[in-house]
């Protein structure tokens, strides 16, 4: 029997990892097979089990991750599983998928809205970030972007900034704020009433409890319309060729 030893890439990136042991689960069995897993490796994260394309093997969503175990509950595949037929790489189609986000389920009512045009953005933004302030300067110029700067501000890193976003969202006129807050000038308002406070402080928590939710660590992070995400400052023409990606982008919801 002839040996091969060159492999693809698929083959390189995939590791195996044992489970529990060699125990055989109904194929629907989906609950065994987690808690197989967990009990090797308590602290993955399992979002979804499914059937995979291939009889015996499942998929399985660990966050925005896809990896494969056998219905045996034994072995754990990493890697990308590719269809060699249609040249098709599937675990990528997953991944991509699992990291868009709904357009109507974000929270744009922690937003500073301002801008028009055809594309759409929303930006997870830190009022004390330098590269939020880099970005949002960017977008105060670039035509044709409709904005939703979403507050949420990373306490770890700017412990004011959470203080900040509640009187952004609080102020009279959040837009031009903002843009003086991310110039590095001092607010200048009537201090806002605790009524205002408290519902901008529960808009500001539930921005910061969907990005954690989904994955979201840094900021600036972007969303596009048709909902893929991106990580960091982007320069203003690459921002729009990126939007532009989106295959639609009219009929949102406020």
């Amino acid at each position: 029997m002839k040996l091969y030893r060159r492999t693809s890439l698929a083959l390189t990136l995939m590791m195996t990892a044992m489970i529990g042991p060699a125990i055989t689960y109904a194929a629907e069995d989906f609950t065994a097979i987690e808690q197989a897993i967990h009990q090797a490796m308590p602290s993955t994260r399992i979002d979804a089990i499914r059937p995979s394309p291939i009889t015996g093997l499942v998929e399985v969503e660990a966050g925005r991750n896809v990896l494969y175990a056998d219905t045996s509950g034994r072995w754990l595949m990493v890697g990308h599983l590719y269809d060699l037929k249609t040249s098709h790489d599937v675990t990528a189609e997953r991944i991509d998928a699992l990291a868009r986000l709904t357009w109507n389920d974000l929270p744009l009512e922690a937003a500073v809205h301002y801008g028009n045009g055809p594309l759409k953005l929303a930006v997870f933004s830190d009022p004390e970030c330098p590269w939020c302030r880099k970005l949002h300067e960017s977008l105060r110029d670039v035509k044709g972007i409709e904005v939703w700067e979403i507050m949420f501000p990373v306490t770890a890193l700017h412990p004011g900034a959470r203080d900040k976003a509640i009187s952004l969202l609080c102020h009279p006129h959040p837009e031009a704020a903002l843009t003086e807050s991310m110039a590095g000038r001092e607010l200048k308002s009537e201090v806002p009433t605790k009524d205002c406070t408290d519902r901008a402080q529960q808009r500001v928590d539930k921005a910061i409890a969907f990005g954690q939710a989904h994955g979201i660590e840094g900021t600036p992070t972007l969303v596009s319309f048709d909902g893929r995400i991106r990580s960091g400052y982007l320069p203003a023409d690459q921002l729009k060729a990126w939007l532009e990606e989106s295959p639609k982008q009219e009929g949102h919801d406020e």
